[in-house]
């Protein structure tokens, strides 16, 4: 995928973002925040937030990076559908997304709720690249975090199985253009301002 400027900058942070090993063991060994790899819609932290009923003003992106696993393909039942990832044969093929840390057990049911019924939850590897000092040097080096992701459910859906089976995307990263230019990210990207809006007013004190 090329990453363009007028991308929303909260998903270029958080494409962008390298963590530093102190970082992310903070991050990934809090009590009850297993991590979690997303591949479609949730790679945009205002759809994140959105889901999770958060403020558009949480910093969410910055416990958000980019991230790859391996031995998986992304799927589409059609052109403007959001992608699927299925386990393949080949270990080096692989899907490009976002590792996602720090949920809590309420914020994962939620991902859980959104994500369920014909996908399942799955362990998968996810390799990302952390920041490290050196004698006064940064360097890069990739780490591997245990996460979970969703997958399609090949056991509860048989029927459709052939029509996504021909939908390969050919690609390993799912393009967003489409989706940011939908009725759906518009709704959320108005909720999520409107939300901000409110809390603004609250926040100032009567005269």
């Amino acid at each position: 995928m090329d990453y363009k400027a007028d991308y929303p900058s909260d998903f270029l942070q958080a494409r962008s973002n390298s963590l530093t090993d102190d970082e992310v063991n903070h991050l990934v060994e809090k009590p009850g925040c297993a991590a979690r790899f997303v591949y479609g819609v949730l790679m945009l932290p205002t759809a994140l937030k959105y889901l999770l009923d958060i403020p558009q003003t949480i910093p969410i992106a910055r416990r958000m990076m980019h991230a790859t696993v391996y031995g998986f393909k992304l799927y589409q039942f059609g052109p403007d559908s959001t992608p699927v990832m299925l386990p393949s044969s080949d270990p080096q093929h692989r899907v490009e997304g976002m590792l996602i840390l720090g949920l809590d057990e309420e914020q994962r049911n939620r991902v859980y709720e959104y994500e369920s019924g014909l996908m399942q939850l799955v362990d998968v590897r996810a390799h990302i690249t952390q920041l490290d000092s050196f004698e006064g040097y940064d360097i890069r080096s990739v780490r591997i975090i245990d996460a979970g992701a969703f997958i399609w459910n090949e056991q509860r859906v048989d029927e459709s199985m052939d029509e996504l089976l021909s939908t390969d995307m050919g690609s390993y990263t799912w393009p967003i253009d489409g989706f940011l230019c939908s009725q759906l990210y518009r709704n959320m990207l108005a909720a999520q301002r409107a939300s901000s809006m409110d809390l603004a007013r609250m926040s100032v004190p009567d005269v």
